[in-house]
């Protein structure tokens, strides 16, 4: 390893130095003053004397919590706070000029304010915990980064693996990666895409579910039950009608993606897509609750379901209704009498799947369509 060429440390190397150790070693909970770094060994080098410390993080300060015209920024925005910086420039301070104003300011209270909190600092983790574009090796080396540059020794550390069980994956992990890419370049840049859509055969093989290419406006990219969708319109032609539909397409059998009559030369980014406004059953601005009201994301439009809970031993099981709806659901009427938003297509499936704990009453449609269901099934397994 090459040696110093000086035995005493230059005012970057002082400043980087400390700056690391405070990254690592503070927050806002945990808080330093000079005689506690003076007692860190490898950092005696660097802090100096008593003045050249007060200096270096003066001006690590005035640098790090103000932008390029010298303002200072909003509080929110600091890096390097101690308490005499807090009281000259915080919203508690004072604008007066006093005594401490024309002399050097204290250094107590020192911490580094890092720019993700410990909650956003999970809140990465879970994603890349639960990600289905990464392997669980990339995601451990990912976290380990996260966690080594982004946190301090307080943080506490979680689980680092998640135990998944085997699902089949209809695309490599690279062209999930380039497909989501490209949906969301398409929505940012508001131009339609065109793709192949697949589906497996009896050879547990992807093939093609027709020969021409779908071509769609995208809208949202929703992640659920561990697979991306993509909201969109395939505009179509019924009996000379034009419909406008919102569709939902599974982005992991799609293949062959491109943006048609894309020109970057030409500065051309590909064929307008519709508005949203046009589009029948689509929303308008997204909602975090979609999928309680289009469960499996159905995509047709949901209706008021009136239901009964039915009763096991004298007492109701809600615990299955709010697995699927939250608490979107509300009593009417008698009681296990509910209401709930869902689309007509997944009501009728998920009752039949619940068909010992809930019944369709209302709409009477959908009552009947779950009826003839249940009708077929009991023809295909019922006595002969």
């Amino acid at each position: 390893m090459a040696e110093r060429y000086s035995n005493k440390p230059s005012k970057y190397e002082r400043s980087y130095r400390i700056l690391e150790y405070l990254k690592k070693n503070t927050d806002q909970e945990h808080k330093v003053k000079q005689s506690d770094l003076r007692k860190i060994e490898y950092l005696k080098q660097y802090i100096g004397n008593k003045e050249t410390f007060n200096d270096t993080i003066v001006n690590m300060a005035n640098a790090m919590n103000s932008d390029s015209n010298e303002r200072i920024n909003p509080e929110e925005e600091w890096r390097i706070v101690f308490d005499a910086f807090a009281r000259r420039y915080g919203s508690e301070g004072t604008e007066e000029e006093d005594e401490e104003g024309t002399q050097r300011m204290p250094i107590r209270g020192l911490y580094y304010h890092h720019i993700f909190s410990y909650d956003e600092i999970n809140s990465l983790i879970e994603g890349i915990l639960f990600s289905k574009t990464m392997t669980p090796e990339d995601g451990e080396k990912l976290i380990e980064k996260i966690e080594s540059h982004l946190t301090t020794k307080f943080y506490p550390k979680g689980a680092k693996q998640i135990c998944r069980v085997n699902e089949p994956q209809l695309t490599e992990k690279g062209r999930m990666r380039e497909n989501l890419k490209l949906i969301q370049q398409a929505i940012d840049e508001r131009v339609q895409i065109r793709f192949r859509f697949y589906g497996y055969n009896r050879r547990k093989e992807l093939e093609p579910v027709r020969e021409e290419k779908d071509t769609v406006s995208p809208y949202y990219l929703v992640a659920n039950g561990g697979k991306y969708y993509l909201l969109a319109c395939k505009e179509m032609t019924i009996n000379e009608e034009i419909v406008r539909n919102m569709s939902i397409w599974r982005v992991d059998l799609m293949g062959e993606m491109e943006i048609p009559g894309r020109d970057e030369k030409l500065g051309i980014p590909g064929i307008p897509a519709l508005k949203k406004e046009k589009v029948k059953h689509l929303p308008k601005q997204w909602s975090e609750d979609f999928h309680l009201s289009h469960l499996n994301m159905a995509f047709d439009e949901p209706v008021k379901i009136r239901l009964k809970i039915t009763r096991v031993r004298e007492k109701a099981d809600y615990t299955f209704l709010h697995d699927w709806f939250g608490d979107t659901f509300r009593f009417v009427g008698k009681s296990d009498i509910v209401e709930v938003m869902c689309s007509p297509f997944a009501m009728v499936n998920w009752a039949l799947q619940y068909s010992d704990r809930v019944e369709v009453l209302e709409p009477e449609s959908i009552r009947r369509q779950v009826a003839e269901k249940a009708r077929r099934l009991y023809e295909k397994y019922g006595e002969n």
